[in-house]
């Protein structure tokens, strides 16, 4: 809700300074009160050992620090940078919402666990890729240049397409001229709509220093 460009005097910047200190305040007590009964460290329901607290806890310290940063601005403008830094952090407050609903919590908590097991299925897909990658560099590097001019009919190759000074010899966006082309190349091919052209070019390719049939 916070706009950049919103005076300081305003009702609107009052209300969400006012706020801010509220939920802080809130969040803070209710971290005092948890570390009170459950203890910090040491115990076997203790603050520290829930991962859940843990972010519930670094959420405060940063609200924490910002609350104390707003307060050293007004003598230090320097300081205002870093503020910066810390209020774009209390953008990840909503998180706490996670803790508090089961149903959402438990979908954060299957999406985590499943986190290793997509990690081995793209770990394969690269794999491919980078095979992929190789064999369109052995079969098109540097075959997917073009004459690009006002007058390029009677073009075949390079030679003759620089034989004009109006015309241009370039490459196409998407090539195989090395492996990290190669590997934009096929991103492209399996996930955007583009893959049409690079089919065609492919198909259209003659060979090196030649122009595209």
């Amino acid at each position: 809700m916070e706009r950049p460009n919103i005076p300081p005097d305003s009702t609107e910047r009052t209300i969400l300074t006012a706020a801010n200190y509220v939920f802080t305040a809130v969040f803070a007590l209710e971290m005092f009160v948890k570390v009170v009964a459950k203890g910090l460290w040491y115990g076997k329901h203790a603050y520290f050992k829930n991962g859940w607290n843990i972010m519930d806890g670094s959420l405060v310290f940063v609200s924490m620090v910002d609350f104390m940063l707003s307060f050293i601005a007004f003598g230090s403008p320097r300081i205002f940078a870093i503020l910066r830094v810390f209020r774009l952090l209390r953008s990840l407050r909503p998180l706490r919402v996670i803790n508090r609903a089961p149903g959402l919590k438990l979908v954060v908590q299957t999406l985590l666990s499943s986190l290793r097991p997509i990690g081995n299925i793209v770990l394969i897909c690269c794999t491919f890729f980078i095979i992929f990658g190789i064999l369109g560099v052995q079969l098109f590097k540097g075959k997917l240049f073009y004459c690009d001019g006002p007058d390029v009919e009677s073009v075949k190759n390079k030679t003759d397409c620089l034989a004009d000074p109006r015309n241009q010899w370039i490459n196409r966006k998407y090539n195989f001229d090395n492996l990290g082309q190669a590997l934009m190349s096929l991103f492209v091919v399996a996930s955007k709509d583009g893959w049409v052209e690079i089919m065609y070019t492919g198909l259209d390719a003659v060979d090196v220093d030649q122009q595209v049939s």
